[in-house]
Parts: C-alpha cells; sequence; structure tokens
C-alpha cells in the first residue's frame, strides 16, 4: 500500500508561486482572453459573412426614401453641406397638400455627404459603406456578448452573431441606404453599452461620460436606440454587480439625455410639419383603446410570424395588409396569449437571472415602441422595427437549441457529437436564412424592381398600390416620346389605372389618389368623362385644395364645355389671384372660344408681372399657330426659348425651320433639344 504523499505547501491568496504563472481572479478574468490571431479569425470570418450575405447590394442603385439622403442637392454640396445638414431638420417637402417634415438626423445626412466630397455620385460605394457598418456592428455585438457570457463557450456568442448577422429581415435595414440610420443608432446603442460595462467594472467616470455621448450621437442619428434607455439598464442588472441603486441613476442620466436630443433642435428648428395619412396608418385617427390594443397586439404578432418565418419581405405594408381589429380578434387573442406568457416568463426568472429572461425583455423592450398601442408607427409594422428586437429571438433561439441536446453553454469543451447537432440545425437555419437575404437584395435594385416585385404580394396595401402607379405615372410624364405626342404605352396605361382603382377599392377617400386617377384618364387615356367623374369626386372630398380643380377645367376644356371649365378655374382665382397657371388655363379656354384678343392680354398682364416667365409667350404662340400665322407664332416661340427652352418647344422649332429651309437654326434647336433631353435623363 503507497503512502499518501506530503502536501506541497500552497501559497497564501494572491501570492504568486515560483515557477507558476500568476493567478487571476475571476473579476479580472472578466473578459476571456482570446489570442490576437483568434480575435482576429472571429473578426474576419464576420467580414466574409457579411459581403456573401449582401456583397450584391453593391450593384444596387437607389430605392424607397433614398433621395432623402443621398442623391439630393444639399447632399451633393458635400463637406459644404454640413453645418446646414446640422441646422436643419431630416428633411423638408412641398407637396401639393401642404408641408412636411422629419425628425432631426443630422448624422446619417452628414455621412452621405462626406461619400459625395470623396467620390461623387457612387450608390455601389454607398452600399459598400453600408456592409461593413453591419460588419462593425456584428464585431461589437460579438465582444459585447463574450463579455457578457465569459463563462460561456466561445461557441455561443459566435453562434448567436452569425444566427443575427444572416436573419433576412434585416434585409430592408442593410440594402437600403435610407435605412442607414437604423444602423448607425444600433452601433451607438452597443457602444454606449459596451462603455457602461466598463463603468459597472472599473467605476471610471470617463467611461460614464463616454457612454453617455455615444448615445447622444446615436439619437441624432435615428431616435430607434431609444430601447437602449432600458436595455442599458436591464444588461447592467443581469450580467455585473451594480447595486439597482446604481442602475437607477445610470438610466436617469440616459434619459436626461434622451431629453435634450429631443429638446435642443427645438430651439433652433422650425415647427415639426407631419401630414398623417389614414392608408399609412389608420390607428392615427383612433381614439379607441380597445381597437389600438387589438391592432397592437396583431402587429406584434406579425413580427413573432416574421421573426420565425421571415416571409414574403416587403418594403411597405400599411392599410389594409394588417387589420383593424378590437380584442375580439381571434389573432389578438393568439397574441395576448403568447405575449401575456413571454411577459409572466420573464419576470418569474428575473431575480435568478435567468438566460431566457433576459432574452425574452430584450425583445419585449426593443418591440415595444412599434406596438402600435400608445404611438401608431408609419405602415403600421415594418422589418426595420424588427431589428434591434431580434437580437433577443437569436439569443433565445440558440440557448434553446445548446438546451435540446442536453448541451451547457458555459462548457469550455463541448463534445463532438454534441457540437455537430448543435452547428447542424444552425446551418439548417443560415443555410435558407442566406438564400433568401441574398436574393432579397436584388429586389432592392432600383425603385422599378422592387414596386414591382413587392406589389405581387401588397394587393392589400393602399399605399403599396399608389406608390407602384405613381411611379410608373412619372415615367410616362418624363418620356419624350408622350411628351412630343401625347401617345402613352396603352399596357402601361392599364397597370397605373389596375393600380389606382385598387388602391381606392381599398380605401375610397383618398383625395390624392382620386385626383390622380383623373389626371390619368384626362392626360394619358383622354377619357374625358371618367376624369371629370374622378376629378369631381376629389373636390368632394376636400374643395379647399386647388389640383383636383385645375385638372378638372382641362377636362372641361377637352369636352368644350367652357362655362363649366371657367368656373373651375374662376373659384382657383377668388381663392388665389396670384396663381399663374390658372390664369394660363383661363386665358386658353378663352381662346378656344374665339375670344383671341382677352386671352392674349391675359398673357401680356401676365409677361409685365412676371417678365422672366417663358409661359406668356409659349401661349400666345399657340394661339397665332392655331390661326395659321407661324411666323408671329416663331417669334414668340424663339423668346419663350430665349428665357426657359424645353425640349417640346426645341422640337417645334427645329420641325418649322426644316420646314422653312433654314438648316442653321433648324440644327441650333436640334442640338439645344438634345442637350436639354441628357440632362433630364
Amino acid at each position: 500500500m503507497k503512502k499518501d504523499l506530503p502536501l506541497k505547501k500552497q501559497a497564501p491568496p494572491g501570492k504568486n508561486t515560483p515557477g507558476k504563472k500568476p493567478t487571476v481572479s475571476k473579476k479580472e478574468n472578466f473578459i476571456p482572453k482570446l489570442s490576437g490571431k483568434a480575435n482576429l479569425y472571429f473578426v474576419l470570418s464576420f467580414l466574409l459573412f457579411a459581403f456573401i450575405l449582401y456583397g450584391n447590394t453593391i450593384f444596387n442603385k437607389y430605392a424607397v426614401d433614398d433621395n432623402l439622403v443621398t442623391n439630393n442637392s444639399v447632399v451633393q454640396q458635400g463637406f459644404k453641406a454640413i453645418p446646414q445638414i446640422f441646422s436643419t431638420r431630416y428633411f423638408t417637402q412641398q407637396g401639393n397638400v401642404g408641408s412636411s417634415s422629419a425628425d432631426y438626423r443630422p448624422i446619417v445626412k452628414a455621412s452621405f455627404a462626406i461619400e459625395y466630397q470623396l467620390w461623387g455620385e457612387k450608390p455601389g460605394r454607398s452600399h459598400a459603406i453600408n456592409i461593413l457598418l453591419y460588419w462593425a456592428l456584428a464585431v461589437l455585438l460579438f465582444f459585447i456578448l463574450k463579455r457578457l457570457f465569459f463563462n460561456y463557450n466561445i461557441l455561443f456568442p459566435f453562434l448567436i452573431t452569425i444566427l443575427f448577422m444572416a436573419h433576412p429581415i434585416h434585409t430592408e435595414v442593410v440594402a437600403s441606404l435610407k435605412n442607414r440610420d437604423e444602423i448607425l443608432a444600433f452601433i451607438c446603442g452597443l457602444g454606449s453599452l459596451w462603455y457602461m460595462l466598463e463603468y459597472a467594472e472599473k467605476s471610471k467616470a470617463g467611461h460614464f461620460f463616454l457612454a453617455i455621448l455615444i448615445f447622444f450621437i446615436g439619437y441624432l442619428s435615428k431616435s430607434s436606440i431609444l430601447p437602449f434607455l432600458l436595455l442599458i439598464p436591464l444588461v447592467l442588472h443581469f450580467f455585473t454587480k451594480m447595486k439597482m441603486r446604481n442602475i437607477i441613476p445610470v438610466f436617469l442620466a440616459i434619459l436626461v439625455v434622451v431629453m435634450m436630443a429631443q429638446m435642443l433642435p427645438r430651439l433652433f428648428l422650425p415647427p415639426l410639419q407631419r401630414t398623417n395619412f389614414f392608408i399609412e396608418n389608420p390607428l392615427y385617427f383612433e381614439k379607441n383603446l380597445w381597437i389600438r390594443l387589438g391592432t397592437g397586439l396583431v402587429s406584434l404578432l406579425f413580427y413573432l410570424k416574421m421573426l420565425v418565418y421571415p416571409y414574403p419581405l416587403l418594403y411597405y405594408y400599411g392599410y389594409n395588409m394588417i387589420p383593424v381589429t378590437n380584442l375580439a380578434n381571434i389573432w389578438a387573442v393568439i397574441s395576448l396569449v403568447i405575449y401575456s406568457g413571454l411577459l409572466v416568463f420573464a419576470l418569474m426568472k428575473f431575480r435568478e437571472k435567468h438566460f431566457l429572461s433576459f432574452a425574452v425583455l430584450w425583445y419585449l423592450i426593443a418591440i415595444a415602441m412599434y406596438s402600435n398601442v400608445v404611438f401608431p408607427v408609419v405602415g403600421i409594422v415594418g422589418e426595420r422595427f424588427v431589428f434591434n428586437a431580434s437580437l433577443g429571438f437569436c439569443l433565445a433561439i440558440v440557448f434553446l437549441i445548446f438546451k435540446i441536446f442536453q448541451t451547457d453553454p458555459k462548457s469550455l469543451t463541448i463534445e463532438l457529437d454534441a457540437r455537430l447537432k448543435i452547428l447542424a440545425v444552425l446551418v439548417l437555419l443560415l443555410l435558407p436564412y442566406t438564400v433568401l437575404s441574398v436574393s432579397r437584395n436584388r429586389d432592392w435594385r432600383n425603385l422599378f424592381d422592387l414596386y414591382r416585385n413587392d406589389v405581387k404580394s401588397l394587393n392589400n396595401s393602399a399605399k403599396a398600390n399608389i406608390d407602384y402607379g405613381g411611379f410608373l405615372m412619372g415615367t410616362v410624364y418624363q418620356d419624350q416620346n408622350f411628351l412630343r405626342t401625347g401617345t402613352v404605352n396603352q399596357f402601361k396605361y392599364q397597370i397605373i389605372v389596375s393600380h389606382f382603382r385598387r388602391s381606392l377599392d381599398l380605401y375610397p377617400n383618398n383625395y390624392l389618389t382620386t385626383n390622380d386617377l383623373g389626371t390619368v384618364y384626362l392626360f394619358m387615356g383622354k377619357n374625358y368623362d371618367s376624369a371629370v367623374y374622378f376629378l369631381r369626386k376629389a373636390i368632394a372630398l376636400d374643395s379647399t385644395l386647388q389640383p383636383a380643380w385645375v385638372n378638372l377645367g382641362m377636362a372641361y376644356r377637352e369636352l368644350k364645355q367652357y362655362p363649366e371649365a371657367i368656373g373651375c378655374y374662376e373659384h382657383i382665382l377668388k381663392v388665389n389671384p396670384n396663381q399663374v397657371k390658372a390664369t394660363f388655363a383661363l386665358a386658353n379656354v378663352y381662346n378656344d372660344m374665339g375670344e383671341f384678343d382677352r386671352a392674349v392680354k391675359m398673357n401680356e398682364d401676365l409677361m409685365k408681372a412676371y417678365p422672366k416667365l417663358e409661359m406668356p409667350y409659349v401661349n400666345i404662340g399657340n394661339y397665332y399657330m392655331l390661326r395659321k400665322d407661324t411666323a408671329t407664332a416663331v417669334n414668340y416661340w424663339e423668346k419663350a426659348a430665349s428665357i426657359n427652352p424645353s425640349f417640346e418647344l426645341c422640337v417645334q422649332l427645329n420641325s418649322l425651320y426644316l420646314i422653312k429651309g433654314d438648316q442653321q437654326k433648324a440644327d441650333y434647336y436640334y442640338r439645344l433639344g438634345e442637350q436639354i433631353a441628357r440632362q433630364n435623363q
């Protein structure tokens, strides 16, 4: 029998044994130490995966709302635009039914101004920067997860990060240049969280103030950083030793930052102008709490469905894709049961700091502001709204996969069999996610492809039908053949009409769509009776707006119902005597009625009032041409061309001088017309 060997004398705690590496306390080992090469491999793997997922967006152009932050006159000033960007709202637009402006997001807009200064208008490079930002977000997320789960197997945070990156619901955020603000806000939210963790560990005020500063910058990117007001305290509670009495001041400090970010721009910016439309979200006009709750619950169920089964992916939803309903709706009841269960579970496991409690609370906090219950959101639901919340979903999925195979994610070594099973399940998720993401990116190539593809699944979206019909209508009005001859491709015309009519089937009380459909019948279809019907209907919806009155006058003129046409234009001039276009139109009606001198006099009066306006000369030229006085007509048209030449005017003058045999002037107007056509492309 062997004798027991004598125990070696151990060094006291905290002392180093000769010849041994110094011991490290658990706190000192808060962040697991990986070699620099291992960290580099992770970082490069995320870069590679980001380009696998979104590399094909580099070939994309511009899509929905990209003009707000990219190819517009402000951004195209480059560095010079930055002071203006930081002193104005995100955008201000003037439309037929009033002005609208958005909140204050100078950071994202400034990033595009810097891009333009460096290499001009290059949408491919802008998309590449979006990919790099997404990669940076993934890297930051991974190192935060690695820090939070310091005693977990490194495979655990890695798989969470990869699953998050691959989820197809993020395609709207990455493939859409306008949605760079979402990426920047999320990066800043995570950056603020990182330095709050530094503060929790080291208690250095510098880390605290740096976290606050980054949060403020994130809010200037987009207010979607707002959930981090609660998410940061949540993380501090679950993963640090900070007491609640110390976490509350952190929450209050971030709350002050939020209030400052909201209030300071109001000191130097004009009041926010936002016209809310029923087709965007009927809840803007709904005061019944039960309907808000019912619709909100259906919206929340939509987000869960899209996280589990992200298909089809669509650029917009709105009325009537998500039903406006009360709590009696079966889907609202199902949603209430699911979300109540999630909340109850998370609260029951809160004190023990259970991992799934944290994952569920992250999801609930991040998605709450988009539930429509307190504040309705544009479009009722949106895929970009679940960007932050999807992290909670990925946390839970990876954790549950580990548990299904009875593998502790805290195990530093995982058996090969269990590892292969876990990876197999993740691959089964990642492969379709990757294929769907890559495929979806192609739909974002340009506005036409996006509308044409998505409208197939958006038959019940009033706005999506308007968007597609309106886009096609715009292409017709820019078509030089249509401008010359007034003829339009009948197939395209029928598509435009069908989508406008479908939108009106869904929501008949839309003034803009009713007016637009009337103009399509008027200018493209030459169906003047239908034009009158819809334009009169538009006026019945809102008689204070002028566009339908102008168009109705034109329709009556085409029908030779001159007294009715005069009545329309006189109504406009009674409300707004300085409405020049109405005066032009009224003069044209008088000329049609044979009152030539009166029509000429009205245009001559406008020449005196507006000497730099070409239209009076164009109109008088038209009147003389109708009287077969070509020489006088050409004189007036040339005066108009000297003020503001148009493609149509150049075509007319080129043709007339060719007939006259004046090749020099014919060539001049031909070259001028070509130049204008190139500028309009």
